[in-house]
């Protein structure tokens, strides 16, 4: 996983913090069809609902939760949950779920449209799974990154090589930790 990229989102997060200070019922501000006001994505394009991991992709690996939460203004709430699955030092599947929560539906669009933006760049990226989740009061952008199987050569053409954390096509485990919890994110094995 490359530095650039959690810094990407990092600062996203961080942004959205200071600016704005699960059901399957969706009522979102977009349009009816799906499109959010002012621009030409489909948001439903994006909108694979909640991704789950096979249990037999992950039966042999360890397990680890890290999570983060932030208040901004407006009331608004930033839960930031990854699950790591590991073997030895290596992070083999990374699960995260970033998930803005207020009632504010433009700060909802914003954070929509910067994630699906984002992951524009990864659509064709095998084992690069995301979706962005839009609810009544919440935006969720979930991803699962399967590490063992991804043509990381092909993730480090999006990614660029400088200042990534994979290393001979893998990611160590506590290079990962490293940065996340230098972020203030906490993590505790299950």
């Amino acid at each position: 996983m490359n530095l650039k990229k959690i810094a990407k989102f990092m600062i996203l997060i961080v942004i959205g913090i200071s600016l704005v200070g699960c059901s399957d019922n969706k009522n979102t501000a977009t349009t009816q069809n799906n499109e959010i006001p002012n621009s030409s994505i489909d948001t439903a394009t994006y909108d694979r609902g909640y991704l789950a991991i096979p249990e037999e992709e992950v039966k042999d690996m360890e397990k680890m939760t890290c999570t983060r939460d932030g208040n901004g203004k407006d009331n608004s709430e930033v839960k930031l949950n990854y699950t790591l699955y590991y073997q030895g030092e290596y992070l083999q599947i990374l699960h995260s779920k970033e998930q803005i929560i207020t009632e504010n539906q433009n700060i909802l669009e914003e954070y929509q449209l910067a994630y699906i933006n984002i992951y524009r760049n990864y659509e064709n990226l095998k084992y690069y799974e995301t979706s962005v989740v839009r609810e009544e009061d919440s935006v969720t952008n979930d991803t699962v990154i399967n590490y063992s199987k991804l043509d990381t050569n092909k993730l480090l053409e999006i990614e660029g090589e400088e200042d990534n954390i994979i290393k001979d096509g893998k990611v160590k485990l506590d290079d990962w930790l490293k940065f996340a919890e230098q972020l203030g994110t906490t993590c505790d094995k299950n």
